[in-house]
Parts: structure tokens; sequence; C-alpha cells
């Protein structure tokens, strides 16, 4: 017995390694691609259901995707019909690992190795590399299923085992409880899955006891999404409650109709070929739930907020100060113009101070709303810009021109801003994923200089609302000790290096980190001109 759990227990751990290290490098090949992607999503429910889906076969984590979810509508880029869809793509997505390990290859883990490993330890570059690493990590998940497969072999024997399997059967309430709470622990209604799959591949379990237990799954995966809606936004606690209801209604649904749905499974696969038919029931249940869900998920969403009460307070997206009707006194809408400005370099300014704060607290919560703010200075740049363009078809003074090319040069300047501190999210992102740890010194560092730029771009933006021409000038003794304090950290960094102090890894992102610490502080400077 103890040969056994430790067998189960040491596969398990390889599966969901495996599954881990596969999604982490799935993501890097296209996370960001897919998280903007997903954010961009159209009103209607079947794009919606249809990115989920994709979004979820790419990364290979419904949960990651759900947890993104909540972020996104905690930060009002996806509203809750949205999430509502989405949420449904996911649970089609994420079947697709069981559908990969019920055609019996667990035995090919060795070509992926053979590929995958010598892929990631020569290569360089970050695309072959993650590439590489995909591959060695579906050998792992691979392995981990032969292993779990092969240690359940004894229990075919195993008397109390066979009562256990029985119970299952006759207590249907009771297999999907054990299989919700088994999901809930491990967090992974794949890992889940693939257990119940090995159990089926040494005939250890009839189809029969393996069809509530799927059901399960199902339910105990929203549990993830839950503990990522605490402390968030109602609408965000809305789209957690969405995924609850979605699984655990549609479980019950199908455990009502059980012995039909078992029938139409048995039906559709291949005959006598148990893991291929849970996989099958697995898949199924999601695209017959979302098929249920879709006419009335308008009416699903209005029950939400019945059952979720509460108000989020509403960010006020896009223009404020711009007016079209102002256009003709020019003098009048350049002012309004440089309000915006101001408000979007406010925007900027959180964007970096947000994407830091996740880099020290390691928190990949905070990057969702980073990336939202991004998009934020994107789409607001341009109506500054356009706006801008506007008044240059009405009559203007000499003062008014050289403002308006000021107020032009500076909505991009800020916008740039953003994009350093998105790289910085990513550096972020990149630290959290890895794991990579920096000494005290250098995170002092880091520290120090990210005081001292957002000091100075705060003094730019002050000198621009108030029009302070003494506020710009302090900006340029700023910018001195910035350019000094870049200079010596890349000093002290080397020094570090040399004693073995700081790994490559880590070294990497600190001197990305400081890099764009200066950019920002370089574009303050700019910023500052616009008052002078």
């Amino acid at each position: 017995m103890i040969e056994i759990i430790f067998g189960m227990l040491g596969g398990l751990a390889l599966f969901i390694y495996g599954l881990k290290t596969m999604s982490e490098s799935l993501r890097a090949l296209a996370g960001k691609k897919a998280h903007k992607f997903l954010g961009a999503i159209t009103t209607l429910p079947i794009i919606g259901i249809l990115a989920g889906a994709l979004v979820t076969a790419i990364t290979q984590s419904s949960t990651l995707v759900t947890v993104m979810v909540v972020g996104f509508v905690n930060t009002s880029m996806l509203n809750l019909k949205q999430a509502i869809s989405v949420i449904m793509g996911a649970n089609i997505g994420t079947t697709l690992t069981a559908q990969l390990v019920a055609f019996r290859i667990t035995d090919m883990w060795v070509y992926f190795a053979a590929v995958g490993f010598p892929v990631y330890f020569f290569f360089r570059r970050k695309l072959p590399k993650n590439v590489g690493m995909v591959s060695f990590s579906l050998a792992m998940l691979l392995l981990g299923m032969g292993l779990m497969s092969a240690a359940m072999v004894p229990l075919r024997a195993d008397p109390n085992f066979a009562r256990m399997i029985v119970a299952f059967s006759d207590n249907r309430v009771l297999g999907m409880l054990v299989g919700a709470v088994f999901t809930a622990i491990i967090q992974s209604s794949t890992a889940a899955t693939g257990v119940i799959v090995a159990m089926t591949m040494q005939d250890l379990i009839p189809f029969e006891a393996a069809l509530p237990l799927i059901l399960g799954t199902n339910v105990g995966t929203t549990a993830t999404a839950v503990l990522a809606s605490i402390g968030g936004t109602v609408s965000a606690r809305r789209a957690a409650m969405a995924h609850v209801l979605f699984n655990f209604i549609g479980a019950l649904i199908f455990l009502i109709f059980i012995d039909q749905y078992a029938w139409f499974i048995q039906l559709i696969s291949p005959g006598g070929d148990v893991p291929r038919q849970v996989a099958n029931a697995h898949t199924m249940f999601s695209l017959i739930s979302a098929a249920l869900f879709l006419p009335f998920i308008n009416q699903f969403a209005k029950l939400l907020t019945k059952i979720v009460r509460g108000e989020d307070f509403k960010e006020k997206r896009g223009p404020i100060y711009l007016d079209d009707r102002l256009l003709n006194t020019p003098d009048v809408a350049i002012k309004q113009a440089r309000a915006e400005l101001v408000r979007l370099a406010e925007i900027a300014g959180e964007n970096t101070r947000l994407a830091f704060a996740a880099f020290i607290e390691r928190d990949s919560q905070k990057l969702a709303k980073c990336r939202d703010l991004e998009d934020q200075v994107d789409d607001l740049e341009k109506e500054i810009t356009g706006y801008l363009t506007k008044i240059t078809q009405r009559g203007m003074t000499e003062d008014l021109t050289k403002m308006h090319t000021k107020l032009l040069n500076a909505a991009n300047d800020v916008e740039r801003v953003s994009d350093h501190a998105d790289n910085i999210a990513d550096l972020a992102e990149v630290a959290i994923e890895n794991d990579v740890n920096f000494s005290d010194t250098a995170t002092a560092e880091l520290k120090a200089i990210y005081a001292a730029v957002i000091e100075s771009y705060s003094v730019s933006v002050t000198s621009i609302r108030k029009m302070s021409v003494k506020t710009a000038k302090g900006v340029d003794k700023l910018e001195e000790k910035i350019d000094k304090m870049e200079k010596d950290m890349r000093k002290n960094h080397t020094e570090r290096l040399k004693n073995g102090i700081c790994n490559a890894e880590a070294s990497g992102i600190f001197v990305d980190m400081i890099i764009n610490f200066e950019r920002i502080g370089d574009h303050a400077v700019n910023l500052a001109k616009v008052a002078v």
C-alpha cells in the first residue's frame, strides 16, 4: 500500500509539475498576446466562448484564464456578460489535456523529453527555449500519467478498493463530492481528470463510477476563482460566482440525467475504451453546458447581480476635458488639452507605481491592472493627439502654436513613459513566474532609483498642472541625480556579478529595470519643458 500511495503521489507530482511548467512556457510564447486578445473580445457571447476556449487551450490552464477574467472584470476591461462567455469557453479549452492522455500515448514521453531538453538546454533565445520546455514539460506530464497508472495496478485485487468503487457507482452524489473536494485540494481539474483517466487505464473503475467523479472536478475547479475574487470589486465577485453557478448547476443537471448522459457518451465513443469515454464526457459536459446557458446569458447575468448585490465605482475612461464645441476658441481648447494631458500623465505615473509594486510585492494580480492602464494611456494619447490636430484647423497665435507643439510632444513622452512601465511589468512577471531572487543591496538600489524617478516625474507633472517655470527647473537637478545613480548602480552591479552575489537571470532583470527607470527620467525632463 505504501508503494501504491507513493507511486501515485510521485506520478501526480510529475503530472502537475509538467502541467505547470508547460502552462508557463506556453504563456511565455503567447501569454501577452493572449492577455490582450482576451481583453479585446467583442460583446458577442459566442466570440467570448471561442476566445476563452482558445486561450485556455494555448495556456493549458482554465484556472489561469478564470483568474485572469476576474482580474479583467476587477479593472473594468470586461463586463459581466463577456466574463461569463469567456468562462464557458475556458471550461471547454481545459479538456484538451484529458483528450491527449486518453489516447494512451504515455510511452511517448521519451521522445518529447529527448527532443525538448536539448532544445531548451543548448539554445539561448527565448523562443526555442520555451518551445523546448513545452516539449519537455509534456514529457513529464505523460511520464507522471504513466507512473500513476502503473502504481494503481495492485489495486485491481484489493477488495476494499473494489467496495469503494461500488459505493461511488451506487451513490453518485458521493462520487461527485469526492471529485469536487479532490480537485479543490490540488487546484487543477486537468490533474484530477488525469488521475481518473489513469484509473480507467488499469480497469480500476468502470465508466459508471468515473462519470460522477468527472462532474465533481468541474465543481471543484471553481474554488481558485472564488479565492481570487476575495477583496475584489462587486463585478469581480460576480464573475467568480458565475463560474461557480455555471459549473455547479451544469453538474446537477447532468447528475439528474446521468444515465442518459452515459448512454450518449458511450454512443459517440469507441466501444470498451473507458479512458476515451471519460475524456469525451469531460469535453461534452463543457460543450453542452455552454450550449444550454448561452441563450440565457442575459438572464444569468441579471441573476448574478441579484445574488451578489452592490455597485462598483465606475472609472471614467476616455477623455474628460476634450470638447469639440471649444475648438472655435483655440486658447480655451489648448487649456482643455493641457488638462487632459495632465490626467494622461497621472495615469501613466500610476502605471509605473503599480508595475514596480507588483515587482516588489510579487503580486501577479496587480499586473492585470497595469495592462489596463497601458491600454487607457494608448487610447487617451490618440484622443489628445486627434484633438490637437483639430485645433490646428483653426487660427492660432504664435504663443498658442508653441504650446500646441509642446503638448503634442508631451503626449508622446507620456505614452513612452507608460510603455516603460509596461516593460517593468513584463520584468516583474518574469521575476514572479521564475521566482527570481535579488540581493538586499540590489533591491535597495532599485527602490532608490524608483523613488528618484517617481519624484522627478511627479514634479514635471505638477509643473504642467501649475504652469510653473520654477517647479519645472527642479526636474533638471533630479535628472542629474538619476543619471549618477544609474552609473553607480551599473558599477556596483558589475562588482556583485564578479563576487557571485547576483545570478545571470537576476542580472538581466536588474539592468533592464534601471534602464527603463532612467528613460522615464529622461521623459520627465521633456515633460517639464511644457511649463518653460
